[in-house]
């Protein structure tokens, strides 16, 4: 399994590149960002070590690693990405908008794309790792049809899950570009 472009009404999903890391640093500046998930902005060279890294895979058999940069179609300009790691049937899906696109719906939308897509792959299940008192990223869980598990990973975040197995769309329906 390999990213691909994905298209939306109003946002571009291209796969991850080295080089997206110098128009990331600039939507990851902001310290709010990390208020949930922990860490600090990073440095232009700290995000191209992690965007190199990314890009050469897990190493890891029946793990891949996803990651898409989210642009407004017919603008260049990052406002975020959202990653998966894809085992062989479930896919655990990550994503975050710069401070300033938030409140825009990018976030489910582009979240939804993703899931979509991996759904069409062959991915029956897909999980996110949500904050407890993150209410965004619940809203966006919710909105793409994940559900609370009650159950709390180790970093204590809530897992969200659905199975969508019956949602698998081909891969002709409008969406994969």
């Amino acid at each position: 399994m390999k990213a691909e472009p994905i298209q939306t009404e109003r946002l571009l999903l291209s796969p991850l590149r080295v080089g997206d890391a110098e128009g990331m640093v600039l939507v990851l500046a902001h310290d709010s960002l990390y208020e949930f998930i922990g860490g600090e902005a990073p440095t232009l060279d700290t995000l191209t070590e992690r965007y190199r890294s990314q890009t050469s895979g897990s190493g890891v058999p029946d793990e891949v690693w996803l990651n898409w940069i989210v642009r407004p179609v017919g603008d260049q300009r990052p406002v975020g990405f959202v990653q998966a790691t894809v085992y062989p049937s479930t896919a655990d899906i990550a994503w975050l908008v710069g401070v300033q696109d938030q409140g825009r719906g990018i976030a489910t939308e582009s979240a939804r794309a993703v899931s979509v897509w991996l759904a069409a792959s062959g991915v029956q299940r897909v999980e996110a790792h949500v904050h407890p008192s993150h209410a965004a990223s619940q809203a966006v869980a919710s909105h793409i049809g994940l559900v609370p598990t009650s159950t709390l990973d180790s970093d204590g975040e809530e897992i969200w899950a659905a199975d969508f197995a019956e949602r698998r769309r081909p891969r002709e329906e409008p969406g994969a570009i």
